[in-house]
């Protein structure tokens, strides 16, 4: 590989394979755990549903805001995103470190608002929404569109690919919705 490939990234950005797959293993451990510590609080089924749903749902407006305003704005995330968009194959984003201090300030305004158990198995539904971004991600960006897609998942290949053709619109990696909210989707083909 070119040395010069990543000149001028910022090394907490240029991240091992071990480093770039390490919330693989990660958020899956931390998704069980905190489940188990709602279910060990005594929380209902339907309210754990509820409260993982409201934190999915949570995760797909706070992705889309992160890849808009953050990764796209005036800071020191946008050239990392830059070189993303640059080298899309690349290992390049933010280390466990860095999702897990985010979802500790999370876990810890949920507890303010909704008590720990509660803003346990809402992180874990962040958790879950993020763990899909991550996934959807690699799959665009390291397989490509040669295997097999569903159709959901080919659609939202498509709109992602038109990001990264133009990086105006289509912010959305795990649902097109905040785009249409937002009015910043963008017809791919």
């Amino acid at each position: 590989m070119d040395e010069n490939r990543h000149a001028g990234l910022d090394p907490a950005f240029d991240l091992s394979p071990f480093q770039y797959f390490l919330d693989f293993l990660l958020v899956p451990w931390a998704i069980c755990t905190l489940i188990a510590f709602a279910v060990l609080g005594r929380i209902s089924l339907s309210a754990i549903a509820g409260w993982v749903g409201a934190g999915v749902a949570a995760w797909t407006l706070a992705e889309y805001w992160i890849h808009r305003a953050i990764f796209h704005g005036n800071n020191r995330f946008a050239p990392m995103h830059d070189m993303h968009h640059r080298l899309p194959r690349d290992m390049i984003g933010i280390s466990s470190l860095g999702t897990f201090s985010a979802f500790a300030a999370v876990w810890l305004l949920a507890c303010a608002v909704a008590g720990e158990d509660r803003a346990a198995v809402f992180v874990a539904g962040v958790m879950i929404g993020y763990l899909a971004y991550c996934a959807i991600h690699v799959r665009f960006h390291h397989h490509g569109p040669k295997a097999k897609l569903s159709r959901y998942i080919a659609f939202m290949n498509d709109h992602h690919s038109g990001h990264h053709r133009g990086g105006k619109g289509n912010f959305g990696v795990t649902t097109p919705i905040w785009d249409f909210v937002f009015g910043t989707y963008r017809r791919a083909s």
